[in-house]
């Protein structure tokens, strides 16, 4: 019989690759019936776009369009490589591979790695899981890069332990995908005028981006992100750490102003705000932006506070979303609820509307009663509170509120003020609320602009 005929070196390295479906299932997390089928569906984004739109290049000094690589499904063996191997986003071609090893199809597995590493030649976790493939075939692999890893000194080591930490959040993130039209607790309220809203969910190393549709919030794209290399919560200048809380895009930064180690572009954030200062944090420059081009992504925790992800991946991003004014909210962990389930804290909006008649009275006495101590802590004084009283508006606009769960019971309110008089301007205004033991509290307030 043919079997009889293998050769010893080819039963070795069927074994070997055994112990590779093995290694694929554990990164995958257990029981691969339950966890791998069926797969999470690919954003649209990424899967129907044939052509992707960046911003201008520091090398080319105008806009150009970045083509996806050359459809690899037409040179692999007829039959061998799924389609969904050889398509879509880097990170579902990934998996990919990942499903194929843990079903015991390690030829095609490799056939679909080789085929993402020429596609993407600067994605290291991609040729990390060919490198183990290859080796493999010859000897047993009892661990993500172990193929790589005779020899290697401890900088090498480390970097192992970072693309493994890298592999496992982004298996996690696309198998375990958030419940079906559930959106985060955090996004209490945003109005029409707020077309999009980003959640960052650091201890899962994602970034949601949702479409504020008249039909309610739907996410439309997610990906893998990098934080600080100190982790979250930041407090001072230079402290590595990432911020956690609710802040707002501020502009949309040319890759030719920025340096190379930002990539395709930023997106700066408003950190520190007006409670981040409250609190005496300090630091600046802290971005949505691209990576260098000497690699396709970077570690989980590998950036000096910003959050950072593949330049394909800001570029889609900052297409679409408007000029600034993005929410961005930057949490430990999302809380997933049903759009219903939803609501601001019980109490708040009777004490906001209590707010906002006593700013249309200009009641003093009212509104101090509604500010934690004295007045607005804004660093305005006595008589800038009278004159801010004196000027009341005409109305109130569109309003927005939004949380974050790692500092309870505070609440981010942006509205708009229109001006009264045919001299009164609209602003827009961002409040800051705390719960304290006498209710809800403005604790610090001013002007976006």
């Amino acid at each position: 019989m043919v079997i009889n005929r293998i050769r010893p070196a080819h039963r070795r390295g069927a074994a070997a690759l055994g112990a590779a479906g093995l290694v694929a299932t554990a990164l995958l997390g257990g029981n691969v019936a339950s966890s791998l089928v069926p797969a999470a569906p690919e954003p649209a984004a990424a899967v129907n776009s044939t052509a992707l739109p960046l911003l201008p290049s520091p090398e080319a000094g105008r806009p150009k369009t970045l083509t996806p690589p050359v459809n690899l499904v037409d040179q692999a063996v007829p039959g061998t490589v799924p389609p969904d191997a050889l398509r879509g986003s880097p990170e579902r071609r990934l998996i990919a591979v990942y499903r194929l090893l843990a079903s015991g199809r390690y030829e095609p597995a490799l056939q679909a790695a080789e085929a993402l590493v020429r596609a993407y030649p600067n994605f290291r976790l991609a040729q990390l899981v060919q490198a183990d493939l290859m080796v493999a075939r010859f000897e047993p692999l009892q661990d993500f890069g172990a193929g790589a890893r005779q020899g290697a000194d401890t900088g090498e080591r480390g970097e192992l332990t970072t693309l493994r930490d890298e592999a496992r959040l982004r298996l996690k993130a696309l198998i375990q995908r958030p419940p079906e039209g559930a959106v985060p607790a955090e996004f209490l309220s945003l109005p029409p005028s707020v077309p999009f809203a980003i959640a960052v969910d650091t201890s899962a190393a994602r970034l949601y981006l949702f479409e504020n549709s008249p039909a309610g919030l739907r996410l439309v794209d997610d990906v893998y992100v990098s934080v600080g290399k100190q982790g979250v919560d930041k407090s001072v200048e230079g402290d590595q750490r990432t911020p956690l809380g609710v802040y707002f895009t501020t502009d949309r930064l040319d890759p030719r102003s920025l340096q190379e180690r930002f990539g395709s572009g930023a997106l700066p954030l408003n950190y520190p705000n007006a409670y981040d200062k409250l609190k005496g944090r300090t630091g600046s420059g802290i971005l949505l932006h691209g990576v260098t081009a000497s690699t396709y992504s970077r570690p989980p925790l590998d950036s000096d506070g910003c959050v950072a992800m593949a330049n394909e991946d800001l570029t889609r991003l900052a297409s679409r979303l408007p000029q600034r004014d993005t929410p961005v909210v930057i949490t430990r962990q999302i809380r997933w609820v049903e759009p219903a389930k939803r609501a601001t804290p019980e109490g708040f909006q009777q004490t906001f509307a209590q707010w906002q008649q006593a700013r249309l009275r200009a009641d003093l006495a009212q509104m101090r009663e509604l500010y934690e101590q004295s007045g607005p802590q804004d660093g305005g004084a006595e008589q800038r509170f009278r004159a801010k009283v004196a000027s009341a508006p005409e109305g109130f606009g569109e309003v927005s509120v939004l949380t974050w769960h790692d500092d309870e019971g505070k609440l981010v309110v942006t509205f708009k003020e229109v001006g009264s008089g045919p001299k009164g301007r609209d602003r827009l205004m961002r409040q800051y609320w705390r719960e304290t033991r006498s209710g809800w509290r403005i604790v610090a307030e001013g002007p976006v602009r």
